[in-house]
Formats: structure tokens, C-alpha cells, sequence
């Protein structure tokens, strides 16, 4: 005998009242409600971002032109899928010819959480300084301590775990103008933690490094963190601090919580040495809403990526920053712009230099360049020409080690 009940109906989710609808499936349904209910546990914030995300559909500041929107098929009817890619969580949605929304698929992996526990998938830690060593323990909220004049870590990828992540970033991170290495020691800092193989942008990953936003590789991390820092929006006076590679994930979490709308004003942002496009990070804080000091960055002497737009970034900063930055001070900004790049030029000459008439080895190999850290000790212990030999050897390792550099740099 045949059914004569109806097909299940696409329910409503968001927007009902206001805004753009947002249905779903009713195969999806179920799995939507799992996520609403792990979201409102307080302890995964990743089934959190998805629920967000949804709303966000409905209040139309999600489309395809948002860095963690891809897009999808295009049907004969005419409406056209797309995909969010969030952490822990893939949602296939569907643009409807009245401008809204239906939710087709959700694809979660509810081990997310542990996953990102075990230190698999990017979160945030705090990191404390105990017996001369750096450890970080996993916030299991995503939400850094509130306190005001809170100091946030944004590492690069390639660490072996975000111990090891704190102990490289805590000299760099101490770098900032306003920030200092007693600072740093003596309150701690919150770090978020991208774990993966390699590091994030430079020359290697150079078209990725210079469309950072783009970056899909980093869209996870830059949510979670996104997330974050949304949390610590009314906690005054956050400074959040990349490293290297973080700078990636920063400048695409700054252009997510723009792109909503939402402001950091007293909040500070200071990049290490990044090894993505500063001026696309300028460009975000701006709009962000976040404090720069006139020394947003420091970089190293032979970081191409950090270096290749400082330019236009000065001109875009002055423009934008006119009743802070005068035109002069932009102007001597440039000056010392251009003396740097001939401090690159000299870097490398020096560099050269110490490895023919030092060491007189080759640094292409671990072992080679052990032989020539132990030429320069040698050097100093017998007192020739101390200051020189001494300088080489800390801009070598300073600029091809900087990690060993900056580990070394965090035991004194």
C-alpha cells in the first residue's frame, strides 16, 4: 500500500523574522541540531563558528567573494552552491533565486575538539614561563585571560608543539615597541597555534605570501582565531603579536572580523618579521579599527616578502593614519626604508664575507655551518678582531637560523 504522507519539508533556520532566510534540508537537520547543541556546551567553539556562520548567512555577509567561501555548481534552474569551509566543518549551501538561503549538507567531524586538544589542528594556548622554560596549556574555550593590556601570540606553522612555539615567539613577541622582554617573562602570553610541516609564506609559498588572503590553507587557523579575538573585543588594550608565518593567519582573521563590521579600537596589533603582504595587514587593521604604532613591523634584513611593499604600505598607513603620521615622518620613514635595503645588500656582502675569510666553508650543509659557529668562538676566544667576527656570526645565524637565533636568545 502506497503513502499518501507529503515529503518532509525544508525548515526554516535563521532570518524568519528579518534578513535573508536560510532553510535547510531535512536530512540535514538533525546534524544542524547536533552542532547548535556542542555549540551552546561552551567547549567547542569550532561547532560554535558553524552555528555563527549560518546567522551570518541570513544577515547576507557571507558570499563568494569572502575568503572561506568557495564556490560550486551552478545548476540548469539557475541557483548555484557554494561551499563554507569552517574548522571541523564543511557546509554546502545553496543561493536561492529569493535571495536566500538553503543549507544542502553539513560534513562535521565531531573529533574536531580533540583533534584540536591533541594539538592536530590549530588553538590557542596560554604559555607561562616555569623553571627558565616555556610551556602552553590548551584553552579549551578559545578565549584568552581577560585581563586588560593582554599580550597574544600569533606563531608561525612548523613547530613540533606549541611549547616549542612559545619559546621561539617569546623574544620575538617582545620585540614590540610597547611590549619588552620582561613583559613578556614575567606576565606570560596567550599563544594561538597553527601546527603544521612548513612554514607559512616567504619566498617558498611566494604567490600565497603576497595574496595572503587567499591563503586557503589558512582559513581554519585565521577563524579560530577570528573567533578569539571576537571574544576579547571589549577586554582594553589586547596587543595580538605575529611571528613570522603568523602573519598570515592575523591579516586574514583581521579581514574576517572587518568584513562583519566589527572594531578592536584599543586594541594593538605589531608584526615579527612577517613573511606575508604587511600591507594587506595594514590595509584590514585599518578597517579593523586596531592601533599601530609608527613601528608596525620590523623585519629581517633578507625577508623579501616582508620587505616588498613597505612603500606602499607607509603611503597607504599616512593616508589613512594622517592625524597620527605626519607627512614628514612619512618621509623619513621612507629614508629609512631605503637605507635598510642597503643594509640587505650589506647583510649579505658581510655574510659572504665572514663564510670566505672566517670559516672558508660552504653553508649549504648543518654540518658546515657547526664548522663555522666554531670558527667564529675560536675567533673570539683568541681575541681577533672580536667585534667584527662576533657581529658576522650573530647576523648569520640571525638571518639563515633565525629560530636557533631566537631559542638561544630566550635562555638569556
Amino acid at each position: 500500500m502506497l503513502s499518501n504522507s507529503a515529503p518532509a519539508q525544508d525548515v526554516v533556520i535563521a532570518g524568519q523574522h528579518s534578513g535573508k532566510p536560510v532553510k535547510i534540508t531535512p536530512t540535514a537537520k538533525p546534524v544542524y541540531d547536533q552542532l547548535v547543541k556542542l555549540a551552546h556546551d561552551g567547549n567547542n567553539y569550532w561547532a560554535e563558528i558553524t552555528v555563527k556562520a549560518i546567522n551570518e548567512l541570513a544577515a547576507g555577509r557571507l558570499h563568494q567573494n569572502n575568503i572561506f567561501v568557495k564556490p560550486g555548481a551552478v545548476h540548469r534552474d539557475g541557483t548555484e552552491e557554494f561551499v563554507m569551509i569552517l574548522p571541523g566543518c564543511e557546509v554546502i549551501c545553496e543561493k536561492l533565486d529569493a535571495d536566500g538561503f538553503k543549507v544542502l549538507c553539513f560534513n562535521p567531524d565531531f573529533k574536531y575538539g580533540e583533534l584540536i586538544g591533541s594539538e592536530k589542528k590549530p588553538g590557542l594556548y596560554k604559555a607561562s614561563k616555569r623553571n627558565k622554560k616555556w610551556q602552553a596549556a590548551y584553552r579549551e574555550d578559545g578565549r584568552i585571560d581577560l585581563k586588560e593590556d593582554r599580550l597574544v601570540a600569533i606563531a608561525d606553522s612548523g613547530y613540533d608543539s606549541p611549547s616549542e612555539a612559545a619559546t621561539i615567539a617569546a623574544p620575538r613577541i617582545g620585540e614590540a615597541p610597547h611590549v619588552g622582554n620582561l613583559r613578556v617573562s614575567t606576565k606570560g602570553f596567550d599563544l594561538h597555534f597553527t601546527p603544521g610541516e612548513k612554514c607559512i609564506g616567504g619566498l617558498r609559498n611566494y604567490r600565497n605570501a603576497i595574496r595572503v588572503n587567499q591563503y586557503t590553507e589558512l582559513h581554519e587557523s585565521a577563524l579560530l582565531l577570528a573567533r578569539t579575538m571576537y571574544e576579547a573585543k571589549e577586554v582594553p588594550g589586547v596587543t595580538w603579536v605575529s611571528e613570522d608565518g603568523g602573519s598570515g593567519v592575523l591579516t586574514q582573521a583581521m579581514t574576517i572580523l572587518a568584513s562583519q563590521g566589527v572594531q578592536l579600537r584599543s586594541h594593538v596589533v605589531f608584526m615579527f618579521n612577517p613573511t606575508t603582504s604587511p600591507n594587506t595587514a595594514v590595509k584590514a587593521a585599518h578597517n579593523l579599527g586596531v592601533l599601530l604604532d609608527r613601528k608596525f613591523i620590523t623585519t629581517r634584513a633578507i625577508n623579501i616578502v616582508g620587505n616588498r611593499d613597505h612603500l606602499e604600505m607607509n603611503w597607504n598607513r599616512w593616508r589613512s593614519e594622517s592625524d597620527s603620521i605626519t607627512a614628514l615622518q612619512a618621509g623619513a620613514d621612507a629614508v629609512a626604508y631605503g637605507k635598510s635595503l642597503q643594509g640587505m645588500v650589506m647583510t649579505g656582502a658581510t655574510i659572504a664575507a665572514g663564510v670566505a675569510g672566517v670559516a672558508g666553508v660552504s653553508l649549504t650543509t648543518s654540518a658546515a655551518l657547526t664548522t663555522f659557529l666554531a670558527a667564529i668562538g675560536g675567533a673570539v676566544a683568541a681575541g681577533k678582531t672580536v667585534g667584527t667576527v662576533a657581529s658576522v656570526g650573530n647576523g648569520l645565524v640571525k638571518n639563515l637560523l633565525p629560530k636557533h637565533h631566537d631559542k638561544l636568545k630566550g635562555k638569556f
